[in-house]
């Protein structure tokens, strides 16, 4: 019985790793908040993914019109043509004692409204646990009028041969008006892709830094 019971966890394990391990989206709508699930195999070591991590925090903190060019890149997060909703980067500024980045924009949706000078307050961080994962977060701890709730992690999971599995959970309440503009089926055209591409932006960067 204890072997049969043994060998049914070792089975359950081996699905779910090999489940997880696929390049996966999924989002789920649920009391008025959107959670989205995104996994994607990565060829790059823990050194790697670590520097990579350090500069994703550092330009957030310093710089971070440069997210544009790498971690942002292709989003088109500020292309009229491109986009349902434009969101211009006025001013952003990380307080060094509490950690929080003070961010200031102006959101454009093209033929219907604009919102200037919209504030979000965030806390952008880097955890490793003993398990040797590593975890790079962002908390959206206020904002004035998109959301209600948004939190973001991504997670870099060691795997052999130098492989790790990028597991990236987004979860965003909207807002009143955007609550009502963001349907689902906006949401995976404004949302859900974009979580797909800062991923495999994030992605790119540790492949090429492991050629190197």
């Amino acid at each position: 019985m204890k072997k049969s019971i043994a060998f049914l966890m070792i089975t359950l394990v081996s699905l779910l790793t090999a489940h997880a391990s696929t390049d996966t989206i999924k989002t789920v709508y649920q009391d008025g908040e959107f959670k989205t699930r995104y996994t994607i195999r990565v060829k790059a070591t823990e050194s790697d993914i670590c520097d990579v991590a350090n500069k994703l925090i550092y330009d957030f903190h310093t710089t971070p019109g440069n997210l544009f060019s790498w971690a942002l890149k292709d989003l088109g997060l500020q292309d009229k043509k491109k986009n349902d909703i434009v969101f211009i980067l006025k001013t952003s500024a990380t307080d060094a004692k509490t950690g929080i980045t003070h961010g200031t924009f102006d959101i454009v949706v093209p033929s219907i409204t604009s919102f200037n000078n919209v504030v979000v307050d965030a806390i952008v961080s880097k955890t490793k646990c003993n398990n040797k994962e590593m975890k790079v977060s962002a908390n959206i701890i206020y904002s004035s009028l998109l959301l209600k709730h948004g939190l973001a992690t991504l997670t870099m999971v060691p795997l052999k041969n130098n492989e790790q599995l990028f597991i990236a959970n987004v979860s965003i309440k909207f807002g009143w008006f955007f609550n009502i503009f963001i349907t689902k089926k906006r949401y995976k055209s404004i949302v859900e892709w974009r979580i797909k591409k800062f991923t495999e932006n994030m992605k790119a960067e540790c492949e090429q830094k492991h050629e190197k």
